[in-house]
């Protein structure tokens, strides 16, 4: 089964069942079914090879719609539930395809004489994810109310956006709430009307899941960009998906939210616009349900069965989430480590601008025209829906069922017991981040230089803590497998492995007074060059940068290295570190003497010293150029991997349309942090030096990725 559609959305106006039976059944009449009756409580119907089902039980329902779609089926679900005491009523419409035969009635053909096996049929070939329309009841049942996504208001069609409504709509995109994609349209020069055509196409496309807004003219347009800052506006005929959630005033990395250029648009035409329809739906396919639609989903599959009372959705609604005590004593724990920095005196500026989401945050819903929607409660943590097991009680990240080890490797219950080892875990591995972080939070003398170092390292400490979520959720799975198949270490192998740990550490060590020594000796080197004369003793100007992370690697390369651009691959360095904490130093120091000598390379090949490629650049080194030992790079991957797709894309990663117009590009060229053995960490580049950026392009910072050899 794939997922290709989903819509979370908001109604306050009751009764829903009524409206959205309405439209639904005017929908599928079209479709050739009979009027379903609207004072039964459950039809079943078919029209030729397509099965309708729809169910009502008081103040909820479900409405089923089976077609056919090549060797599969298309399925079309509707679940709603009003609203009551705590919570907004909701509906849910989702699209799946289901691969294989289509669900008719099962009728088993007997055997024929002898033993005569039956027919065994080839499984379908599975297809991509592909454009699927929109159920067509949708725009109708968004006209009938005030419908939101639970933060701003749900459209039918385009949206057109002028210089006047821009301060009311910048709050819209900074909604905390929000949770659909908005697209924006921006003006194009050589062909005004086409804007016009592209929003149409694109809102019919992406009803109920997604808002496009297309702006007027170019004063709206300027004073859009204006807003959202200079990485993250669009100009030219381009468009631009704005996911979920945004504030240009804290975005770190603007290709979050992916542009596309009109010329790639014009060239393409509609196979452009579905590339973009296909990314803004499919954020929202995978997004995680509000809390409350969580809590109160099961209840409403459980009533439709009759195996609940229709008082159970209200009592679900008002009860909390389950992992909202477990954040908060988590939270509780790690806040008593620390102490908070002393208030800012009255008077200072609050820094708050027009975008500012602070603002944004205190109203209440709002539509694409600044007006008042419907309440919708604070998010939580979120629980994957299972439509496939209605009877499933769901829990949350941290539940009590939560299998979390112990140090004596034994199953956890409880949230004391999870706070306790999460807390410990943080601060072991990210002690060294905490004090530098907090050490600069908290001082009385802080300069410009500080507060970017204080950026530098609460990044750092960000990536570091969502690596250590995924790292212990891995754990845990693996370790409570172990313990089902009785898997035990070996004897001995604890000092083995502690002793290992021991020279791993002295090594990293090693590694980093070798680095000090060798800066201090190419110091000394270019004063007596410049001087003529010894010179001892001498501290060097300024500081040398200590690589003690992967992660703190790629801040310090994003903030002082100019010909280098980093992409998204903080998570995958940030595993690394927290997986191996000692090997992670030497790493480190590899990465940094890599991207310095791409930082030499690009810088000399951009500017017409060079010629070549990295490659020859490191194999012909000189006195003054920054190398690296051959043998660590490699700029092709083997056939076998850049022919296959399910290796390719893996090294596949996004580029600005200056470098490829399709938005990203397959990186083979790679430098190996550790030649062999595992992880065997890599790091992907693309080499534009030569080219319209002049720069290296870094797409991963990670474990080695799959390939032939991997299982």
């Amino acid at each position: 089964m794939t997922r290709l559609y989903r819509a979370v959305l908001r109604d306050p106006a009751a009764p829903i069942s009524i409206r959205l039976r309405r439209t639904f059944s005017e929908w599928v009449e079209r479709k050739g079914f009979p009027p379903p009756g609207a004072a039964r409580a459950m039809v079943e119907a078919e029209a030729g090879r397509a099965r309708l089902t729809m169910e009502r039980r008081g103040d909820c329902g479900r409405y089923t719609l089976d077609e056919p779609d090549g060797e599969g089926h298309l399925r079309t679900r509707v679940t709603y539930a009003e609203s009551v005491p705590g919570m907004t009523g909701w509906v849910i419409v989702t699209v799946d395809r289901h691969e294989g035969r289509e669900p008719e009635r099962q009728r088993r053909e007997p055997y024929r004489s002898g033993r005569r096996e039956p027919e065994r049929r080839e499984r379908p070939e599975r297809r991509e994810p592909a454009v699927v329309s929109v159920p067509g009841f949708l725009p109708a049942y968004l006209r009938t109310a005030r419908i939101s996504d639970g933060g701003i208001q749900v459209e039918d069609g385009p949206v057109v956006l002028d210089e006047e409504g821009m301060d009311r709509f910048v709050p819209v995109m900074t909604e905390p709430r929000r949770r659909m994609p908005i697209l924006v349209l921006s003006v194009d020069p050589q062909n005004p009307e086409a804007a016009r055509a592209r929003a149409d196409y694109l809102a019919g496309a992406v009803t109920g899941a997604g808002l496009v807004v297309r702006l007027a003219d170019l004063r709206a347009q300027n004073r859009f960009n204006k807003a959202m800052g200079r990485e993250l506006g669009v100009f030219g005929g381009g468009i631009r998906t704005y996911l979920a959630p945004f504030d240009p005033a804290e975005e770190r990395h603007p290709r979050r939210h992916p542009p596309m250029g009109a010329a790639m648009i014009r060239d393409q035409g509609d196979a452009a616009l579905d590339r973009i329809v296909v990314g803004a739906v499919g954020d929202t396919v995978h997004r995680d349900l509000p809390a409350d639609v969580q809590r109160t989903l099961h209840v409403v599959y459980r009533v439709l069965a009759g195996r609940a009372d229709l008082g159970e959705i209200a009592e679900a609604a008002r009860r909390p989430a389950k992992t909202d005590s477990a954040r908060e004593e988590l939270r509780r724990r790690m806040m008593a480590m620390t102490r908070r920095p002393a208030p800012a005196p009255a008077g200072g500026t609050g820094g708050a601008g027009p975008v500012s989401a602070g603002s944004a945050g205190s109203a209440a819903s709002t539509g694409p025209t600044g007006k008042q929607g419907p309440p919708s409660p604070d998010k939580a943590t979120a629980i994957t829906e299972n439509e496939e097991n209605e009877e499933t009680e769901r829990t949350g990240e941290t539940g009590n069922s939560a299998e979390v080890l112990s140090g004596g490797g034994g199953p956890l219950s409880g949230v004391e017991q999870i706070a306790q080892v999460v807390a410990d875990m943080v601060v072991k591995e990210l002690r060294g981040d905490l004090d530098a972080a907090l050490g600069l939070a908290t001082s009385s003398q802080a300069s410009a230089g500080d507060l970017a170092r204080v950026l530098r390292e609460l990044h750092t400490l960000g990536a570091h803590l969502s690596g250590l979520r995924d790292v212990v959720a891995e754990r845990r799975g693996e370790a409570v497998l172990a313990d089902e198949e009785g898997d035990r270490p070996a004897a001995g192998t604890g000092s083995l492995r502690e002793e290992y740990r021991l020279l791993t550490e002295e090594y990293a060590e090693a590694v980093t007074n070798a680095r000090k020594l060798t800066e201090r000796v190419r110091w000394l080197e270019g004063r007596l060059a410049a001087a003529g004369q010894p010179v001892y003793g001498v501290p060097e100007e300024t500081p040398v940068f200590e690589p003690a992370s992967l992660v703190a690697v790629l801040a310090e390369a994003r903030e002082s290295l100019r010909h280098i651009v980093v992409g998204d691959t903080d998570g995958a360095a940030a595993r690394l570190d927290l997986d191996h904490p000692a090997q992670s130093r030497t790493w480190a120091a590899k990465a940094w003497d890599s991207l310095r000598a791409l930082e030499d390379f690009a810088r000399a090949r951009s500017g017409g010293e060079f010629s070549g490629g990295f490659y020859e650049w490191c194999s012909h080194g000189s006195s003054g150029r920054l190398t690296i030992p051959t043998g660590m790079v490699s700029m092709r991957e083997s056939k076998s991997v850049v022919t296959r797709a399910k290796f390719s894309d893996r090294r596949t990663f996004a580029v600005p349309p200056e470098v490829n117009p399709g938005g990203q590009v397959l990186m083979e060229s790679h430098v190996k942090l550790r030649s062999v053995g595992y992880p065997a960490p890599r790091m992907y580049f693309h080499d534009d030096s030569g080219g319209a950026t002049g720069k290296i392009w870094i797409g991963y910072l990670g474990e080695h990725l799959p390939n032939t050899r991997t299982n």
